[in-house]
């Protein structure tokens, strides 16, 4: 993502010369045109699942150009870490498709920041992803508290949506599942099983 960083660089400088350039405000939903090409497709000739992973991130990039939040995320050093992504796919977009990618934070909690993000064409939305993500200032995570008074947000943080605290339960009880003694005891034994099957066929094999 080098071009990203050096195309943020030159548009934020560009701005600051611009006498029109108005910000938006940190919370406003900004909003980056693509065109679907041909690096960007399957077999389908529509965007690969992968590929929208990369168009979120290019309008992640833009979002502080377009709120003239670049200079404060520089001079203070932060850097934007995604920790999760939920994606819903509604409709495909095919080959030479253009559409937009909105970006907008819905708000923060006592570590993460949550982002949402729409693919809309034509006045539909066409997939949609949620993203969690924390902030790194010198290496050390930093407290959302903390990055909003470096950035001199002003504003109180917008209430969560509830679908933000669904996705946040899911999220504990995902961990809890994975971390589960009975279930890794389990694999465990799926595997000797597996094992003990592929040995037991190489005896009789060579018998």
């Amino acid at each position: 993502m080098i071009f990203e960083i050096l195309r943020s660089a030159f548009l934020n400088r560009k701005n600051k010369k611009n006498p029109a350039f108005r910000p938006l405000d940190f919370f406003a939903t900004t909003k980056r045109r693509f065109r679907v090409g041909l690096r960007d497709i399957d077999f389908n000739m529509h965007i690969n699942n992968a590929r929208y992973m990369v168009f979120m991130e290019r309008g992640r990039w833009d979002h502080p150009v377009q709120t003239a939040s670049w200079d404060s995320f520089l001079a203070n050093k932060l850097n934007f870490i995604v920790a999760g992504i939920e994606m819903g796919y509604i409709r495909e977009i095919r080959l030479f498709k253009t559409f937009e990618v909105e970006t907008r934070y819905v708000g923060w909690d006592e570590k993460y920041f949550y982002l949402e993000q729409r693919f809309v064409a034509d006045g539909k939305i066409h997939a949609y992803g949620l993203v969690k993500a924390v902030l790194l200032q010198q290496g050390k995570l930093a407290s959302p508290a903390s990055v909003v008074t470096l950035l001199g947000i002003k504003d109180a943080p917008p209430e969560l949506p509830e679908h933000i605290d669904y996705w946040k339960k899911m999220s504990v009880a995902k961990r809890a599942y994975s971390d589960n003694p009975d279930l890794n005891s389990a694999k465990k034994d799926s595997a000797l099983e597996d094992k003990a099957l592929i040995d037991n066929q190489a005896a009789k094999k060579s018998a």
